[in-house]
């Protein structure tokens, strides 16, 4: 071989060394691109699988925190509102006290026949409305300031106020209020108490109609006609 010949084979293998060395440097290029795509897209896949294990974990959490306040919700309700007290409200008004006249209070129950006329709500009565009811069933005022009513000429029963001090001795001033009327019969005082018991009877009908109030017992139950039949078998 020739010096010539020579140099060309050496040109030739030195330029096929380097094309070699450049396409094995390509290929490691694209390798190196494809691995670091690949990283890539797992990394971006695992970061949005933990995403989405942390916010269904978040959610689970949320969840289970809702359920547990509406527990504690109808647990409260529950608490808070039984079946008794549902009428009842944090803000509402204790009963007025029913004013009782001393001279009632210390009297023996089984000598006392006692209703009260009032209003279920505790509204009270205005002076207009009691003078006019009181004129209208013909209740006259006694030296107790009591009202009273006779029935041919003998007193049957009398009337006290609800509220203090108990008598109707203000009745005409325009300031006048009462929770209520009290008629009682004094057993120990009444000639005739059946006659007197069916005329108080009679006008608790008319005050009743007049003012729009009901009858309670004493222990402030609403009066019944069982009620009104025992009284009657008690007297006869």
């Amino acid at each position: 071989m020739d010096a010539a010949t020579f140099r060309w084979v050496l040109v030739i293998i030195a330029v096929l060394v380097a094309l070699a060395i450049y396409l094995f440097g390509q290929q490691q290029s694209r390798l190196r691109k494809r691995n670091a795509i690949e990283t890539f897209t797992r990394e971006e896949v695992d970061s949005a699988f933990v995403e989405d294990e942390q916010l269904r974990f978040e959610l689970n959490n949320l969840n289970q925190i809702l359920q547990d306040n509406e527990a504690e919700e109808n647990l409260d309700e529950i608490q808070i509102n039984p079946a008794m007290e549902a009428q009842k409200t944090p803000f509402a008004l204790p009963d007025p006290e029913i004013f009782v006249p001393a001279s009632l209070a210390n009297k023996d129950e089984a000598q006392l026949i006692s209703y009260h006329l009032r209003h279920g709500d505790f509204r009270l009565i205005t002076g207009e409305e009691a003078s006019a009811a009181v004129e209208h069933v013909g209740l006259e005022l006694n030296n107790d300031a009591l009202l009273e009513y006779r029935e041919e000429g003998e007193l049957a029963f009398q009337v006290a106020s609800l509220s203090p001090p108990g008598d109707f001795s203000a009745l005409e001033r325009l300031e006048f209020t009462t929770l209520g009327l009290n008629c009682f019969i004094d057993l120990d005082v009444c000639d005739n108490p059946r006659l007197a018991f069916e005329a108080m009877l009679k006008k608790i009908d008319e005050l009743v109609r007049m003012l729009n109030v009901k009858v309670y017992k004493p222990s402030q139950e609403l009066l019944t006609i069982s009620d009104v039949t025992s009284v009657r078998d008690q007297l006869s």
